[in-house]
């Protein structure tokens, strides 16, 4: 009885499928492969366009909105700077400083255009945008007070009307700039997170898809071998070799796109942020150096500032130096004991042409700057205020500005490189899933018509 139970179990798939006619089961294999091929066309065109989304939310939308968020902080940081060199000396003495600041004043205004017609997030980003330009407004204001005070020779008005101004920018600007760079740095992790996740899930769904499609256009190869001894049907042959070439086109297309994606946003922009961090920093410092020789009653207060700041962008162990951390850098070893975003930028070194301008960017010009620096403040403890402020203030070779204006030169460099590569991996990601929504429809029409076609003379064999 057990043996008997066991072969009627073993009997049912067969007698099942015995239940059907050869023409059913033809028309039946056709259907399947018309439902695969249509499954495999879904699922091919979601994960493309989720690709794209997730390509246009890192390469077109967040990336650049978090970028001029920091270009904003530069902005105000520069226009404070060339404020208080400005305020240095009398009126019309420093014209390099009048043009700085209405050169960052002007571009300033282009940014903030740019960051309020690419509001993406809401209020979470309009509100620090409204900060900054109403703050902006109050800023200028206090300091043309203090130039008025200036050209009337009124010091201590001077003073009164630029710390007014400085609290804006310390207590309203900058930290406005920051949270609208935070706001879209969080969302683009998340974005980032999310669309992989969705990449993932839709490539899964195209090789399953892809499977399915290729197993029954094998399976009803097979078929007609066995059952109809008919040994290879060319239709169907093409068929099953336009949807493996498909098939695997749609995963290389997905995984090189998915990979660009990752140089985006791992390697390039992880480094961009760092380095435009770093540049808004030394821009925050520059300008302590300046308030240092300004507000000499606060003088201690500055010379911190400007301490901190510069270990925000590198701090080295005691010992270290610079010239060793160049050597560290140009035989690629990984960072040690370097803290600071320019050590982060160095442990992401990735591309070509990266160690010659990390080096250039802190040995040539940042340590000259930082050097300098350190000149000024030996000048104005030993009673040399006036050579400290030329010292300070001056664009001559050896000269802090002079020395600033090198180190801005030489970190351009450095975020070129990564702003190229930047652009060339965003380019290439969208290159890779370009013209699915005409490939895609063009080889499952072609899969779905070649198998009509080959099974066609097959079922009317039964019809005659």
């Amino acid at each position: 009885m057990k043996t008997t139970a066991i072969s009627k179990q073993a009997q049912q798939p067969t007698n099942i499928i015995a239940k059907f006619n050869t023409p059913q089961l033809l028309k039946g294999g056709l259907y399947l492969s018309w439902g695969t091929s249509l499954l495999l066309l879904i699922a091919t065109i979601s994960g493309v366009q989720g690709q794209r989304h997730a390509i246009q939310t890192v390469g077109k939308d967040a990336a650049p909105s978090i970028l001029n968020a920091i270009r904003i902080k530069d902005s105000l940081a520069d226009m404070d700077a060339n404020a208080a060199n400005e305020l240095l000396v009398k009126p019309g003495q420093n014209p390099e400083a009048i043009k700085g600041y209405n050169e960052r004043r002007q571009k300033l205004s282009g940014l903030l255009v740019d960051v309020a017609s690419n509001i993406t997030y809401g209020d979470a980003e309009k509100i620090p945008i409204q900060t900054i330009v109403d703050g902006v407004g109050r800023y200028m204001e206090k300091i043309q007070q203090a130039r008025d005070f200036n050209a009337s020779g009124d010091t201590n008005g001077v003073i009164t009307a630029y710390r007014e101004a400085a609290e804006i920018m310390d207590k309203t600007l900058l930290p406005a700039a920051d949270e609208l760079a935070k706001v879209n740095l969080e969302q683009l992790d998340k974005s980032y997170d999310r669309d992989q996740f969705a990449v993932g899930r839709s490539l899964f769904f195209v090789i399953i898809s892809g499977l399915l499609l290729i197993g029954t256009l094998v399976g009803i190869q097979l078929f007609l071998k066995y059952r109809m001894r008919r040994i290879l049907n060319p239709m169907l042959l093409a068929a099953s070799a336009i949807a493996f070439i498909f098939l695997g086109y749609t995963i290389q297309a997905l995984l090189a796109s998915s990979h660009h994606l990752k140089v985006a946003k791992q390697d390039s922009f992880k480094s961009l942020y760092v380095l435009r961090q770093s540049r808004s920093i030394a821009y925050s410092a520059n300008a302590a150096e300046s308030r240092y020789l300004l507000d000499t009653t606060r003088a201690a207060i500055h010379e911190q500032a400007f301490f901190d700041k510069v270990d925000q962008i590198a701090k080295l162990p005691n010992n270290q130096t610079f010239e060793t951390l160049a050597t560290t850098v140009l035989k690629g070893e990984k960072v040690w004991g370097v803290t600071g975003l320019m050590a982060d930028a160095l442990n992401n070194i990735t591309f070509e042409g990266e160690k010659k301008v990390a080096v250039a960017t802190l040995i040539n010009t940042f340590d000259t700057y930082f050097k300098l620096d350190k000149q000024i403040r030996q000048l104005q403890e030993s009673g040399k205020r006036a050579e400290a402020i030329t010292l300070c203030t001056g664009y001559k070779p050896g000269q802090s500005n002079w020395a600033f204006e090198q180190f801005k030169a030489a970190h351009q460099k450095f975020l070129d490189v990564n702003q190229e590569q930047f652009d060339v991996a965003i380019a290439k990601g969208f290159k890779d899933v370009q013209n699915f929504e005409i490939i895609a429809p063009v080889a499952t029409a072609s899969i779905a018509l070649l198998t009509l076609f080959g099974l066609l003379p097959r079922i009317k064999e039964y019809e005659m």
